[in-house]
């Protein structure tokens, strides 16, 4: 679900999109080391009697560690909330500008409230894929690698199954988006037939009411309503779906290498702390691609929109009159 052109957009906002990353990236560092204090911590006390002021440097580093966390987590969501309206800022006054220049003469030839919903609706639902799907790719870039890099030289074994069972989730996310992608251009397309409708009623109104034909377009709209809520819940059952089995792939593959870790800890052929941090990291390790599913669903309909929002600022714009000599 990438677009060029959505990526090119949030070049609106580059400080803004280079802080998300680097937020991003610094939180999977951050993680990491989270769980390296807390299996050292753990290990010290419940297996050399290590007393509370022994480990109380460890537990102010993980203490700081959660802060620098949490920071870094409401920086990249600030972070990416600014690079979303400045795009749709931007994004927005492109399109009233180039909706000017087409003048009457193209608006003329559309529905007039199918052009309103995609300038409002259209650019605001753009919201979701800046500030929740971009970022979110990211994260499920850095984290999983970084994540990665630390356990492959402590433990080859778990790290393979790490590096073998982290794509499952994308290629179940790409199989499902296919279906999910159909439904939601319905949804976007129902939308605008709806709004369209319902701004030329509007317009109508007093003609309607006068021939005494007001009523009969109740029924219509309610027809067109239900029509919406079905494609609606359409696309929400396609995500629910998603979000299950991308929960189950990760679930499992959390299972398998808690199986292999917990025998060969129960075989002594590996050490406490180390298999502790394994443990530790595994759900983190596939948090953010299961994350990046319901992202991916949410940044859909803005895709959607921008399909119709390009193919307006695509239609050329008719060539200024030019004076004529006297």
């Amino acid at each position: 679900m990438l677009n060029q052109r959505l990526l090119n957009l949030a070049r609106q906002a580059p400080a803004s999109l280079a802080l998300t990353i680097t937020a991003a990236a610094a939180g999977g560092i951050t993680r990491t080391a989270q769980a390296f204090f807390l299996s050292r911590v753990v290990s010290r006390v419940f297996l050399h009697g290590s007393s509370l002021t022994d480990v109380a440097p460890f537990l102010w580093l993980l203490l700081a560690l959660s802060l620098l966390r949490a920071t870094l987590t409401w920086t990249a969501h600030l972070t990416a909330r600014r690079l979303a309206a400045a795009v749709k800022l931007h994004l927005r006054q492109r399109l009233v500008d180039h909706l000017l220049r087409l003048g009457p003469a193209y608006i003329h030839g559309q529905r007039t409230g199918e052009l309103v919903s995609v300038v409002n609706e259209g650019v605001e639902s753009l919201d979701a894929y800046f500030s929740q799907y971009l970022p979110q790719l990211a994260l499920a870039a850095l984290v999983p690698l970084t994540i990665l890099a630390f356990v492959l030289p402590l433990d080859l074994l778990s790290g393979l199954v790490l590096l073998v069972t982290a794509p499952l989730i994308p290629v179940f996310m790409v199989l499902i988006g296919s279906l999910a992608d159909h439904l939601t251009r319905r949804q976007w397309t129902a939308l605008s037939r709806m709004s369209a409708y319902f701004l030329d009623l509007l317009q109508g109104l007093t003609t309607l009411k006068l021939l005494g034909r007001s009523r009969e377009q109740a029924d219509f709209i309610a027809l067109i309503s239900d029509r919406f809520r079905q494609v609606t819940m359409s696309v929400l059952r396609v995500a629910f779906l998603s979000a299950l089995v991308l929960e189950l792939v990760a679930t499992i593959s959390t299972a398998i290498v808690a199986v292999e870790v917990g025998l060969r800890l129960l075989y002594g052929r590996l050490m406490f702390e180390q298999a502790f941090f394994i443990l530790i990291l595994a759900p983190e390790f596939y948090l953010p691609l299961r994350l990046l599913g319901t992202r991916f669903h949410a940044g859909m309909s803005g895709v959607a929109a921008a399909r119709r929002i390009f193919e307006v600022l695509d239609t050329p714009a008719p060539a200024a009159p030019t004076a004529a000599k006297i």
